[in-house]
């Protein structure tokens, strides 16, 4: 017997858990090297990191501001029915903040800040155009109070709820581990890892996703 091994390059998604029990999983950029049984679906959302930072020198007053900033964000947002917010990492510092600013980007590092996402729904009638537009008017709706200001970054595509597909995409390896057999020429025990491993979500446009699950196969093939 001999052993023929596929191995399938990893690719990971950044996921998360909503308000309540709902899974949303945010695309990674598009990987060739990604298993190529895919499924391939549209777009829930469009996701937009927000990154808050306070300049205050006073630690307290810099945490209060930053607690003002996410208070306010999630009162403006009720304005907004398409738009969710998901809370992400709060770091604050108990450092004098140092009189001395960098001319490149703020260091989350040496400071004071909150990381979310802003997350606007993507129906039949609009495109990632249209909701990044509406995403950057809720922005700017936002109060912001003393030394407070808001960093905004790159937008991508997430889904909710990737694994109620698993069932499909399952069923699709299974039929492409059946088709590699055949067209090898190969018979033997199939052994298939990885299976239990999450549905990874990878950005295809700008409308589509392609969900998939790594795994590694190897076929025990008889020796003549």
């Amino acid at each position: 017997m001999r052993a023929v091994l596929i191995a399938v390059t990893v690719v990971f998604s950044a996921s998360f858990a909503s308000a309540g029990t709902s899974s949303v999983v945010i695309a990674v950029g598009y990987n060739p090297s990604a298993p190529t049984v895919r499924m391939q679906v549209p777009a829930d959302f469009v996701a937009m990191p927000i990154h808050v930072q306070n300049d205050s020198k006073d630690a307290v007053k810099r945490a209060d501001e930053i607690e003002k900033a996410l208070r306010s964000i999630a009162d403006t947002l009720h304005q907004y029915p398409d738009i969710t917010l998901k809370q992400g990492v709060v770091s604050l510092s108990a450092r004098e903040q140092s009189a001395l600013k960098s001319f490149s980007s703020y260091d989350s590092s040496t400071g004071s800040s909150a990381q979310l996402y802003l997350l606007g729904a993507l129906k039949q009638d609009t495109n990632v155009f249209a909701v990044t537009k509406r995403l950057y008017q809720a922005v700017s709706s936002i109060p912001l109070g003393e030394g407070t200001k808001f960093t905004l970054g790159n937008t991508t595509l997430g889904l909710n709820e990737p694994e109620k597909y698993r069932a499909q995409i399952l069923e699709s390896i299974s039929k492409s581990i059946a088709e590699s057999k055949k067209s090898l020429g190969l018979s033997g025990s199939v052994d298939v890892e990885g299976l239990e491993n999450p549905v990874s979500v990878m950005q295809l446009n700008e409308a589509e996703l392609a969900l998939f699950i790594n795994y590694r196969l190897s076929i025990q093939t008889k020796t003549p």
